[in-house]
């Protein structure tokens, strides 16, 4: 079991760790060379711990060297990342299973019945051992402590480890891969909000948060390492929970009932769009709950970040500079994620055999094909206002005058999203079972077409065919009006042409 589950996951593990440690390392050095001097690092130092917003979001500095500062960028970073990398590849190999059918055909053989979740919980803490050599590898080359480097390992692999002990444990009480990847990522947000709290708090805040545990190790001041028991402990025992539950329950069963809805639909399903839209609830305003507070958090701190340092991203594309436009400028990717994800929901109603008992009823193939992607524009956009919402409150007291633009800018920039989810929408139709990889490899491709203009390794004029710059950079950049409006027939001549295709092929 072990070496199966480390065969699916040779490509979306590596890729989800090994990517995410090099992240951190280049975000590491990014800041370490942003703050070359012991002066300048011990302005920020006084600012930062001075700043109750910044301690919220980021956490306290405690060590000036290098590998203070650059622990300190990284630390709220990782803590997401390699949680939510180890809460997808956990339930990708236990819960789906479960659902397809693939588990029960596992279980004719002569395997244990925690066999499965037991391999995934290794093959998890393999993965966030690569993350943490790489980060720890990456900490050394900038000059760090050996001994501060390694505990900084430590915590990249703590974090990975309690994310999928949080999935096998959670996994086994809800009975969907959807709801269940829900509640971990409710739990994970959780955490992250009690750690800032902690933080701002100071004291013995950081007992608030098994986050705060593993930040409170603080490498490179006081090099406790015996924080990182009480998150060991909080690890082992709901692995052991899980692999108790998971050996007792039926297959595809969870502790908690599956509801039952009501016997007659409410006349508000009427066609494939409603029923998109019901399915989909959950991620749609979850979605524009989590983009809202994170605007919050971003328009409480931007005064204070900008006096610290000049940020600038984008500025290729004639974005202003300032933690807001540049919040503003990425805000896109995030909504494009979003719209995509609901968007290839689709698949999944092909796969369990839910879209044969739709398209059995007279349903053009047309609309039930649109309804999802449909839904997911819907929820791209409303995640962008919020988002820009979120910042416009923020920033009520400093800048009273500038709510209404930023939700507006915030809106303005949903047509980049729109068009990654046209193109899962014609991937849907014409090459369903490589639509999910197909569409996410564009969007980080695109994202990564910015970042090489931003570093200057491609000319300017490379922008000219990436949708997240071709939208109007509002407040303070270009405006673009004739590119937005580009970019809405371009997601539209997609849409036309997967509604056109998908009435030729067969859905599987």
């Amino acid at each position: 079991m072990l070496g199966l589950t480390l065969r699916r996951e040779r490509l979306h593990g590596s890729a989800w760790y090994l990517l995410s440690g090099l992240l951190l390392s280049v975000v590491a050095a990014g800041i370490v060379a942003t703050y070359p001097t012991v002066a300048a690092r011990e302005a920020l130092a006084e600012s930062v711990n001075a700043s109750a917003g910044e301690l919220f979001i980021i956490g306290p500095l405690s060590s000036t060297g290098a590998g203070g500062i650059a622990l300190w960028r990284i630390m709220g970073i990782a803590s997401l990342v390699l949680s939510v990398a180890s809460v997808l590849t956990m339930l990708r190999n236990t819960r789906t299973p479960e659902e397809n059918g693939t588990s029960e055909m596992l279980g004719s053989a002569a395997i244990g019945r925690a066999a499965p979740l037991a391999a995934a919980l290794g093959a998890t803490a393999a993965g966030s051992l690569a993350a943490a050599i790489v980060v720890g590898v990456g900490f050394l080359g900038l000059g760090a402590s050996v001994t501060g480097s390694l505990l900084v390992g430590a915590q990249v692999a703590s974090f990975g480890v309690l994310g999928a002990a949080l999935a096998a444990l959670v996994g086994q009480i809800v009975q969907t891969t959807r709801g269940a990847t829900g509640l971990c990522i409710a739990f994970i947000a959780a955490f992250f909000l009690l750690r800032g709290a902690g933080d701002a708090l100071g004291g013995n805040g950081y007992w608030l948060s098994p986050f705060g545990w593993i930040a409170a190790v603080h490498p490179f001041a006081a090099d406790n390492a015996s924080m990182l028991l009480p998150a060991l402990a909080l690890t082992i025992a709901l692995d052991a929970v899980a692999i108790r539950i998971a050996a007792r329950r039926d297959l595809g069963a969870g502790l908690m009932p599956e509801r039952v809805g009501p016997a007659h639909a409410s006349p508000a399903l009427r066609g494939p769009v409603s029923l998109a839209l019901r399915t989909s609830r959950g991620a749609v305003i979850g979605g524009a709950v989590g983009a809202f507070v994170v605007g919050l958090l971003i328009g409480g701190v931007a005064s204070t970040v900008d006096r610290q340092i000049d940020i600038t991203l984008g500025s290729a594309a004639g974005s202003a500079s300032g933690l807001v436009q540049v919040a503003l400028y990425l805000s896109p990717l995030f909504a494009a994620i979003l719209g995509v994800q609901i968007a290839l929901r689709l698949r999944g109603e092909v796969t369990s055999g839910r879209a044969e008992a739709v398209l059995s009823r007279p349903v053009p193939r047309s609309r039930w094909l649109l309804a999802h992607p449909l839904v997911g524009a819907l929820a791209a956009l409303i995640a962008l206002i919020a988002f820009g919402l979120g910042i416009g409150i923020a920033q009520l007291g400093t800048d009273a005058g500038s709510f209404g633009v930023v939700a507006l800018a915030g809106a303005l920039r949903a047509p980049a999203a729109w068009v990654f989810v046209a193109l899962a929408a014609l991937l849907l139709a014409t090459v369903p079972r490589a639509a999910a990889a197909v569409a996410f490899i564009a969007v980080g491709a695109f994202q990564a077409l910015e970042f090489a203009v931003e570093f200057r390794i491609l000319p300017r004029e490379a922008l000219l065919v990436s949708p997240f710059a071709l939208v109007p950079q509002l407040p303070g950049g270009d405006p673009h009006p004739g590119r937005a409006v580009l970019l809405v027939l371009i997601g539209a001549v997609l849409v036309a042409v997967a509604a056109r295709a998908i009435r030729r092929r067969d859905i599987d």
